[in-house]
């Protein structure tokens, strides 16, 4: 009753209950630039799912999966397209383990491969819905640990998953074996990343901004990472311990704001293109277009630094509870933007950026860039 009479009193007064504040880059999230410093070794458009796979590094862009691989040139170390391979629709998420690859494509189902892709058996359990599968992962050769970001909206729909406040995300346990499945955790909004770890499963939860732990048949579960000023994303086991965590896009108090605006909302989805949406991006500034252009972002062509900021670059690394160590970054006026996938080889990082078509290396012995 209380509650309802404060609502009331703060709809009629302008009063704001819920808050559209955005927690601040601090303490292990401290702003850097360190992304941008990091060498490129390969500027390849839409780059994602970055994956290490037997002797191989592998990443897709859109129906094709590339083998990458290493060279020499006068710029110092890189990586190139050793070969190719279509797969005839979008590949949404890939997990390795060992020289064994899971391939989600989306709308058929996931393809595990053996080596080079000699061996190819398709996956496609009916209850589990393949147009969303966001993030895969290993527990054993025999079980694989699936999230599909939503039952709504396919992979590439994620900015409208958002903007439609969905919550129809699932975990789903795989028997590679049976080729069957078994949910393990539902109503979730959009879990884009995975990763299995001493019997422990870690979920993100993009739209609720943490990472969830559960256990393997998903009892358990508890907020491992909360309170996130930018939206998790995909997840990648340490070789010195402990995890990365990749954040594909920053929240900002103007989207937040939005979220709460139902009226304005629907109307800015019925009549507006997602990509001139108020909505978080993968990459900005492409388009005159896009929303808070002119004077009220840029200022003799500088970024204003109060400007909301759609896109950045952002990696965490954290521990093996998932508390948060340190970070890398890509500012609001970098070039390193939207990373989606990371890949960890011979001591260094691999991290793509989708938003900006880039791959860098970071060297976590050093705690720096290679």
């Amino acid at each position: 009753m209380i509650g309802a009479i404060k609502r009331g009193w703060a709809n009629f007064r302008g009063f704001d209950l819920t808050g559209s504040t955005v927690p601040p880059m601090d303490g292990p999230l401290r702003p850097n630039a360190k992304l941008d410093a990091a060498p490129v070794l390969l500027e390849l458009a839409d780059v994602d799912n970055l994956v290490s796979c037997g002797q191989q590094v592998l990443c897709s862009v859109g129906s094709d999966i590339h083998t990458l691989a290493a060279m020499t040139g006068d710029d110092g170390e890189g990586l190139s397209i050793g070969r190719s391979r279509a797969m005839g629709k979008p590949v949404t998420s890939m997990a390795a383990f060992g020289d064994l690859l899971a391939v989600a494509v989306e709308g058929e189902g996931i393809r595990v491969e053996g080596p080079d892709g000699a061996s190819s058996e398709l996956i496609n359990p009916g209850q589990l819905d393949a147009r969303c599968v966001t993030a895969m992962a290993f527990a054993d050769r025999s079980t694989l640990l699936v999230a599909v970001g939503s039952e709504r909206n396919p992979a590439h729909e994620w900015k409208r998953d958002l903007m439609t406040k969905t919550a129809a995300g699932s975990v789903w346990r795989v028997d590679i074996g049976t080729r069957s499945a078994v949910s393990i955790a539902s109503g979730l909004a959009f879990p884009s990343g995975i990763i299995v770890s001493n019997g422990r499963v870690f979920v993100s939860e993009a739209w609720r901004h943490r990472v969830l732990s559960m256990g393997i048949d998903g009892s358990g579960q508890r907020i491992a990472l909360g309170s996130l000023p930018a939206y998790p994303g995909r997840i990648a086991q340490a070789s010195q311990g402990g995890f990365w965590l990749a954040m594909f896009a920053p929240r900002n108090p103007l989207v937040e704001f939005v979220l709460k605006e139902d009226a304005y909302r629907r109307r800015m989805i019925e009549t507006i293109e997602p990509d001139y949406w108020i909505a978080p991006s993968h990459a900005t500034g492409r388009s005159f277009l896009e929303p808070i252009q002119g004077g009220a972002r840029k200022k003799l062509n500088m970024l204003k630094p109060w400007s909301p900021a759609w896109s950045t670059g952002l990696v965490v690394r954290c521990d093996k509870d998932m508390a948060m160590v340190r970070n890398y970054q890509s500012r609001a006026d970098g070039a390193v933007h939207g990373v989606t996938s990371l890949c960890e080889v011979e001591g260094r990082l691999l991290v793509g950026a989708k938003g900006s078509g880039k791959i860098v290396a970071i060297h976590e012995l050093a705690g720096h860039m290679a």
